[in-house]
């Protein structure tokens, strides 16, 4: 069976059990189950055909999580939309995807309804009560010409790190990996209840998600993330183990949770970005709870390397900073940035990972690594700039390109600071034409106009002008130094 099967068979099955708890308010299989019934119903009678690309507008809530397991037990062809993007983004989002039909909560629905009409889009509206799904008026039949095909696809959309967001196509069976490979377990009264802080438009709660419906696991989600409240969901659910990105194992240390909020959790395990070694040993010593933190990529759907107790009681602390070794059936080697050559002797290179199961070749990454002669893996940063902002990726130059579509901006550089929090976090500097005027106000407003949430800088700095190098370039160095308020070397 494969994951579209063990799904449907958590609604045929487990009807009775808890499935998807939002806001404190519990929804069983069955009901979900009910609402996949609905939701394929309203998609027929709009014309979508099996095959043709939905497009979902995917939110941290129950409606929107059993969406996602209704199209999946389908093998429905979804395209995942970021809710986070700004309104003007988000609407020529849905009109550019071309989807058959768009399925997304009702709160979004007249930012976006103009551009599903014009794309030709069914619309589907989403909402907690009544737990049903409902067709937008005026948008009840897809009129697209050409709707695109998906093949049975999931597209993970990219944080929009990189200019326009990247589509990556994961097939099912890509899919399967994540959920054959995530932690499962059964108490009495079935698997324990899971946790999920991760956004269920990206590939980490994607895979979790998938997971709980295939394994019929209660999956309690959090919209906004907060120390407070992943302790309140722990104590009131007492989950035997969490997935947490490095900012929430940072914020529940500043926190200050009671340990005693966290007694039922006895792993905690992580990969999204760089965990600082010195943060683990903090949070391991305060509350006695161990973390394995492994390396994720999301073409591969999910973890590739990893921390296991079994490795942890083999070495103990002796590969303090490391991600661990790769998982069965993964394959790594290391190459050098710019001719390509292997990279041998535990010497930093470009990561490059074979994974047959997801392709039968050798795949590059822009991640950094070192191999030591024990086979385990540090990972050293990324090659391509990204600024790592709490699990987001943000790329420098996009937000740089959005700063220089401002009409005072001669010119922007962006760098990344560090942050005890988030770990690192986008700061600008930027250089009017001459006789320009404007703010610090006025470009965080134009910004916020054009980019995620996640990519908004925290301070730009207006100079006369930017520091550059003898060649003319800007000098990052120079820039960072002067927002850190260090002297240039």
């Amino acid at each position: 069976m494969d994951v579209a099967d063990r799904i449907r068979r958590s609604f045929r099955d487990h009807g009775e059990r808890p499935a998807i708890a939002f806001r404190e308010h519990w929804v069983s299989w069955g009901e979900v189950g009910g609402f996949a019934d609905r939701l394929e119903a309203l998609l027929a009678d709009a014309g979508v055909a099996p095959g043709a690309r939905i497009g979902l507008v995917a939110r941290n809530r129950g409606s929107h999580a059993a969406a996602m397991l209704a199209l999946l037990a389908q093998r429905r062809s979804v395209s995942l939309i970021h809710p986070f993007l700004p309104a003007a983004m988000l609407a020529e989002e849905v009109e550019r995807l071309g989807a058959a039909a768009l399925i997304a909560d009702a709160e979004d629905w007249p930012a976006i309804a103009l551009g599903c009409g014009k794309a030709g889009s069914a619309g589907i509206a989403l909402r907690e009560r009544p737990f049903l799904p409902m067709a937008v008026p005026g948008l009840e039949r897809a009129t697209i010409a050409d709707a695109t095909e998906g093949g049975g696809l999931i597209e993970i959309l990219s944080s929009g790190t990189t200019g326009p967001p990247k589509r990556l196509p994961l097939p099912l069976h890509v899919l399967q990996r994540a959920v054959d490979s995530a932690p499962a377990g059964e108490g009495q009264s079935g698997p324990p209840p899971q946790i999920n802080v991760w956004p269920l438009s990206g590939v980490g709660g994607l895979s979790l998600l998938a997971a709980s419906g295939a394994q019929a696991a209660p999956l309690v989600l959090i919209e906004k993330f907060s120390a407070e409240a992943l302790a309140d969901a722990v104590r009131r659910h007492r989950p035997p183990m969490l997935g947490l990105p490095p900012a929430a194992i940072r914020m529940t240390l500043d926190a200050a949770v009671p340990r005693e909020h966290l007694a039922s959790v006895t792993a905690i395990y992580g990969g999204s970005a760089t965990l600082d070694p010195d943060i683990q040993d903090r949070f391991e010593r305060h509350y006695g709870i161990p973390i394995y933190w492994g390396l994720g990529a999301s073409e591969f759907c999910g973890t590739i390397v990893r921390w296991t107790p079994a490795m942890r009681r083999a070495v103990g602390d002796a590969k303090r900073g490391s991600v661990g070794l790769p998982m069965e059936g993964v394959a790594l080697r290391v190459v050098d940035p710019d001719d390509g050559s292997l990279v041998e002797d535990g010497r930093e290179g470009l990561m490059q990972v074979h994974c047959p199961v997801i392709h039968p070749h050798w795949v590059s990454t822009t991640d950094l690594i070192r191999i030591d002669g024990d086979g385990y893996v540090y990972h050293l940063g990324r090659h391509d700039g990204a600024i790592v902002r709490g699990g987001f990726k943000i790329m420098p130059e996009r937000v740089a390109d959005a700063l220089r579509d401002h009409e005072a901006v001669r010119d922007a550089a962006v760098v990344g600071l560090p942050d005890e929090r988030l770990e690192m976090v986008p700061a600008a500097m930027v250089e009017l034409h001459g006789g320009a005027r404007t703010d610090e106000a006025g470009l965080l407003a134009h910004l916020r106009e054009r980019l995620p949430s996640t990519h908004i800088p925290v301070r730009i700095a207006i100079v006369d002008e930017l520091p550059r190098t003898p060649s003319l370039k800007v000098s990052l160095a120079a820039v960072r130094a002067a927002m850190e308020g260090k002297p240039a070397n």
